[in-house]
This record gives C-alpha cells, sequence and structure tokens, in this order.
C-alpha cells in the first residue's frame, strides 16, 4: 500500500509539473493571456492536483478582469468566470462566481453559484482505544452566496452577507435499517461582514492589512433546517522586506472559525486549505477551528517567485482545548506571474503535516481572503 501511495504521488507530481511548464512556457499565447488594451485581462487556466484522498484532480478555471468603469481608476479590477474539477474519486464541482469593485472602490460585491459531488472521508475516534478509523461519505450540495459591502470611513466596509445551500449527505456505514445513513438538510444563513482593508493590492498585497469578521446567522425563518450561529474572524498583515523594490514580502495569518448551538456535520470546518496547508485526509474537523500561518515571498527572477511558510492549527469543541492537540504544517512552493497586470500567480505548494501531507497547484496567493 505505501509502495502504491508513493507511485501515485510521483505519477502526480510529474503530472503537475509538465502542466505548469505547458502553462508557463505558453503564458503569453493568446489562447492563455488575452490582453485588451489593458483595459481586461482572460485567463484560461488549466489545472492538475494530487492529494491522498481524492486522488488526480483535473479541472480548469475561466476568469475575465475588467474594470466596470474604465475612468475610475482607484476600484481594484472586478473578476468574473467559471471553474469546473473532476477527481480520481468522481467527486465533481461546478462554480461562476464575480467580485466587483465600482464607484471608486465604495462597493464591494461578492457572489457564487455551484454544484458539487463531493466523495470525501472523516476520522471517527474508537472511545474505548487510542485510535480511530475513516469512515467515507458523499456530501452532493447546490449552492448561492452573497456578499454586498459599502465604505463607510476610511478603509472601513460593511454590508449584509447571505447564503443558501441545500445538501445531502450519505454515510458509508448503515443506520438502523442496514442501509447507508443519509441526511438532507437546508443550511441557510443571513448575516453581516465588517472589513478593513489597507493593503496596497487586492491579489498581491506587499504591504498593509486586511481584517475581516463575518456573522452568519442559521435560523429556520430563513429556511435552515439547522439553528446555529457562526463567527468567522480573519486577520492577515503584509510587510515589505525590501526597500529597493517590492521582491520580498512577509506575510502573516490567523483565523478564527467558530460554529455554536446545533450545528450539523455539514456545518463543522475542516483543517486544511489555505489556512494550514499539509493536510489533505479530512482527518481533523470540529464546531471550532483556530490557525495561525506566516509566509516568506520571494520574487526571485522576472515573473517567477518561490514561498516558503510554515503555520500550526487546533479543531476543538471549546477554546479550553485549543493547546490540547496542536497540529503544524509546513511546506514550500513555487510562483509564476500569469496576468502581470493584474498580478495574479499561478503555482505549487507541496506541505507536511502530522501523519499527513498536502500538493496544491493553485491560483492565486494564499491569505487572499
Amino acid at each position: 500500500m505505501i509502495n502504491a501511495n508513493l507511485s501515485m504521488v510521483k505519477k502526480a507530481t510529474v503530472l503537475i509539473f509538465l502542466l505548469v511548464a505547458y502553462v508557463f512556457v505558453n503564458a503569453q499565447d493568446s489562447t492563455v493571456l488575452k490582453p485588451k488594451k489593458k483595459k481586461s485581462s482572460i485567463a484560461a487556466i488549466p489545472m492538475i492536483n494530487y492529494n491522498r484522498t481524492q486522488g488526480i484532480i483535473v479541472g480548469a478555471l475561466i476568469s475575465k478582469f475588467y474594470k466596470l468603469n474604465e475612468k475610475d481608476t482607484i476600484s481594484p479590477s472586478s473578476n468574473t468566470g467559471v471553474f469546473g474539477m473532476y477527481t480520481g474519486q468522481n467527486s465533481y464541482a461546478v462554480m461562476g462566481f464575480s467580485r466587483l469593485y465600482f464607484a471608486k472602490d465604495r462597493w464591494r460585491v461578492t457572489a457564487a453559484v455551484g454544484a458539487m459531488n463531493i466523495n470525501f472521508q472523516f476520522y471517527l475516534e474508537d472511545p474505548t482505544a487510542s485510535t480511530g478509523n475513516f469512515y467515507d461519505y458523499t456530501t452532493k450540495a447546490n449552492l448561492v452566496v452573497l456578499q454586498v459591502q459599502r465604505n463607510i470611513f476610511k478603509r472601513l466596509y460593511f454590508g449584509p452577507t447571505a447564503s443558501f445551500i441545500k445538501t445531502t449527505t450519505t454515510f458509508s456505514f448503515p443506520d438502523a435499517s442496514g442501509k447507508d445513513s443519509v441526511s438532507k438538510s437546508n443550511l441557510n444563513s443571513i448575516g453581516y461582514i465588517i472589513s478593513n482593508d489597507t493593503r496596497n493590492h487586492v491579489h498581491y498585497p506587499t504591504h498593509g492589512m486586511f481584517l475581516n469578521f463575518k456573522n452568519q446567522f442559521y435560523r429556520s425563518w430563513a429556511g435552515s433546517d439547522f439553528e446555529f450561529e457562526r463567527y468567522v474572524v480573519t486577520y492577515n498583515q503584509f510587510f515589505n522586506l525590501s526597500k529597493k523594490n517590492e521582491k520580498q514580502v512577509l506575510a502573516m495569518r490567523a483565523t478564527i472559525n467558530v460554529a455554536a448551538g446545533d450545528v450539523p456535520f455539514e456545518g463543522q470546518t475542516v483543517v486544511g486549505s489555505d489556512d494550514i496547508r499539509g493536510y489533505s485526509q479530512g482527518q481533523y474537523r470540529n464546531d471550532q477551528v483556530y490557525t495561525l500561518q506566516t509566509e516568506y515571498r520571494w520574487n526571485f527572477y522576472k515573473r517567477w517567485g518561490m514561498v516558503g511558510f510554515a503555520g500550526v492549527a487546533s479543531a476543538v469543541d471549546k477554546l479550553s482545548d485549543v493547546t490540547d492537540e496542536l497540529l503544524p504544517g509546513v511546506g514550500v512552493g513555487i510562483r509564476f506571474k500569469m496576468l502581470p497586470h493584474e498580478k495574479i500567480n499561478i503555482g505549487i505548494d507541496g506541505a507536511i503535516g502530522k501523519s499527513d501531507y498536502s500538493i496544491t497547484f493553485r491560483i492565486g496567493e494564499s491569505f487572499g481572503r
């Protein structure tokens, strides 16, 4: 089994680097990047990835960056696109999204709609032993997300947020009737979001900070089958380490993701992704997840760069348990500036966690939200 996994990793790594090399070599080709008088850019980026639970992952992102008002030199470029992926475990996801900046950056609107069928696993500890087992599950979901913010003071933004998610989760272990256990639910929320954004660029900041607080209320009057609250705090800080240019940047990130109340399985947070790279098996999940992470970014040659990062996470039932089991993650990555005008990078991150690892093909930097 170990040799088979190593073989898959080697094959996946070769595929990843072949694909990235192709994209990098053709980065200025009109089929990949289509600049139009520097007023809009279109990126069509293929993606290939690998992790221990999904196997080979293939997909593509098509995204257009543009100005809603060409005379508006203050607002960042807006972005609209579609994304799709399919995995070796027959998981898939399709999503359309848009992030709009307009009226001299006084308004910011984010919207997304998507459908997915994810075959994943969770870890269940045996209370009579010091070990546990992984169990498979499948989640089918349709979602709509909307967020609107208005600049209210200096770099402070405030506005409503709403999400409407319909899920069907099938667990591999049987229920009382002997069939697979199935849970169907609507997870609809209404809330608000407050942001303080002093970054000098939304896609690749070299200095400034982004502090974000989101409070979501899942209530029956909103059509939710479970009643609970979610509190999410995100703090990103960026430092330019070079006085001559912006080729060396230190990024720091801290997150708090707390769900309280009648929290369903689908409402829990899984350790992994950008908040702590190095975890791909879904072993660590809970109602509360806390993370700290720092990343060094170095643009070492023209459009090429590299990153090194380290962090720690904790998934717990309550805050007092946060130091009971710390989950470290460390890794490195390579970057290529795919859209220089928009400062959009693509790249690969490899990271090691506690008895786990991750290999991630990424579009855009970490700490971008």
